[in-house]
């Protein structure tokens, strides 16, 4: 059954839809937030949205960014007019007025894959929540800097800022409250939402956030590194060698997008196999007249000096997030880094193959696998030190920054072993949980409901329940809870624990491995 909400941009025909367990809810799928990024638009910041007249279909989703399947043969799919969101509410004014709280979730997928209406809304719906999901602009559509007006960088993160204005314009429409949004975003969506609490673009805009498995501070989010070069690495895969960023930017414009993405993907794989961040990265932009800037500093710098929003945070992360990452050989065996310098983060600018990069290679082979030699006997100790470097570091350093300011950050360690979990851990023989496992048990998929068992079900509940709760009054709560869960400090480390056992309020556990990090470390630069 169709319905109709009439925006400030004109009307929209959505549909009644229901939910796996006989829910009720109304669904808006592929409702334009930006003027398409295409032709002369292309790298561009996002332009405001134009009206249209008469009715428009909201019942299918919109294009997803144009990109290439990962999953099949290499194909791109997607469009390059990609900016779309999705509104799934359970009541809409017609039927009585409402102020709910608003989901506003940014996928992740390392900036080169990924759309909005993968997330279904059946397990969020039942708590009162609006739940809004977005498609933005990735790879080199989103992600190229080539510091001049044009194209100064961060047109991905701008995106997410244009359907946050949408939703601070529209979301009463949907019974959504407009100055209740949390921003949820889950890898690298997460280093986005975290992302808001530096960038001025996003004052007013947002009012909690929860972050999966991802952080602004982290090695594998922004980048000082000169985006320039990376643009001519990308363009010398066209059989190209230009090197005025202005004439770059003429022949990117109007280069092919299939070769475009190709050329990308190429630049991507003549990387080492361990480094596993995107080749382009939000970037701190320079300044421009009538351009505005989404990062005027580093988020560490800004954050170290308390300039920061002091918002709600639930944070969380997996006992195993790098397990995922492993490279495997066509037998399924890991492939193990040799070299360690691999695992140095980048924003301490130690120059590879010099006395102080071999000290800290060598200093992190010690501790992790004390004499051992590295290979399938000490494979735990390996996924424990990629999980380290490529999440945990970061993660808890963002904790330990942020809880100093502000009192209101709770963190979650998710290690539950069940059976909507991908099937990283299984494989690997291990108990916990690795990256995207969480999702799991926020988002429905149909593919995997059957599989629930009674404690999975309960997993979904207390999840759900708690980030809904959060959502609303920015204290994570869930009826069937004994405890309370407390806010996470420097002096006592408290995190909600998940695990086979059940839930537990418990202090962090192995942060002895990350504080060997921050003191290999010393001070941190900048980024």
């Amino acid at each position: 059954m169709t319905c109709e909400v009439t925006i400030a941009e004109g009307t929209l025909a959505g549909c009644e839809c229901t939910a796996y367990d006989g829910l009720k809810y109304y669904s808006f799928e592929g409702i334009p937030y930006a003027k398409p990024p295409v032709g002369k638009l292309r790298f561009r910041d996002p332009q405001p949205v134009d009206s249209w007249s008469g009715v428009r279909d909201a019942t299918k989703p919109g294009n997803k960014c144009a990109q290439i399947d990962p999953y099949g043969k290499r194909k791109i799919e997607g469009s390059e007019d990609c900016l779309y969101l999705n509104v799934y509410t359970p009541c809409l004014p017609a039927d009585k007025l409402e102020k709910l709280p608003v989901l506003f979730f940014v996928h992740g997928g390392r900036f080169l894959i990924g759309y909005g209406h993968y997330y279904r809304p059946d397990y969020l719906i039942r708590h009162n929540v609006v739940l809004v999901t977005i498609n933005y602009r990735l790879n080199i559509l989103g992600f190229l800097c080539l510091n001049i007006p044009e194209v100064p960088g961060n047109a991905a993160m701008k995106d997410t800022i244009m359907a946050l204005r949408w939703v601070k314009r529209n979301i009463h429409h949907f019974n959504g409250e407009e100055n209740n949004v949390t921003a949820f975003g889950e890898s690298a969506g997460a280093g986005i939402v975290t992302s808001y609490l530096t960038s001025k673009m996003a004052d007013g805009l947002i009012h909690k956030i929860i972050c999966q498995s991802g952080v602004s501070v982290s090695d594998l989010f922004i980048t000082d590194e000169d985006p320039i070069e990376k643009a001519r690495q990308v363009s010398s895969y066209l059989g190209q060698d230009i090197l005025d960023p202005r004439k770059l930017y003429e022949s990117l414009l109007n280069t092919p997008l299939d070769d475009l993405l190709y050329a990308l993907a190429s630049a991507e794989l003549s990387r080492p196999p361990a480094v596993v961040r995107a080749l382009l990265l939000p970037v701190l932009e320079k300044k421009f007249d009538g351009v505005e800037q989404f990062f005027d500093d580093y988020p560490m710098v800004v954050m170290r000096e308390n300039r920061f929003k002091k918002l709600p945070i639930l944070c969380s992360l997996h006992s195993h997030e790098g397990a995922l990452f492993l490279r495997k050989d066509e037998h399924g065996r890991i492939m193990f880094e040799e070299n360690f310098q691999y695992f140095i983060p980048r924003y301490l600018y130690i120059k590879p193959n010099t006395i102080k990069s071999l000290k800290f290679a060598n200093n992190l082979r010690d501790y992790y696998f004390r004499g051992k030699k590295v290979d399938e006997a000490t494979a735990k100790e390996y996924v424990n030190l990629v999980s380290d470097h490529y999440f945990a570091r970061d993660i808890l350093l963002f904790s330990e920054l942020v809880s100093k300011y502000n009192k209101d950050l709770y963190l979650c360690r998710f290690a539950f072993g069940g059976n909507l979990n991908i099937r990283t851990m299984k494989n690997l023989d291990m108990k916990g949980a690795s990256h995207g496992d969480l999702l799991q048990y926020l988002f429905y998929r149909s593919t995997k409901a059957g599989k629930c068992n009674e404690k999975d079900t309960m997993v979904i509940n207390a999840i759900t329940e708690f980030w809904c709760n959060f959502a609303r009054s920015g204290k994570p709560m869930w009826s069937q809870q004994q405890f309370e869960w407390l806010a996470y400090s420097k002096e006592d480390r408290l995190c909600l624990n998940i695990d086979d056992d059940g839930l537990k309020l418990k202090t962090y556990p192995n942060f002895d491995r990350l504080k060997f990090w921050y003191n290999l470390m010393g001070d941190r630069s900048k980024i």
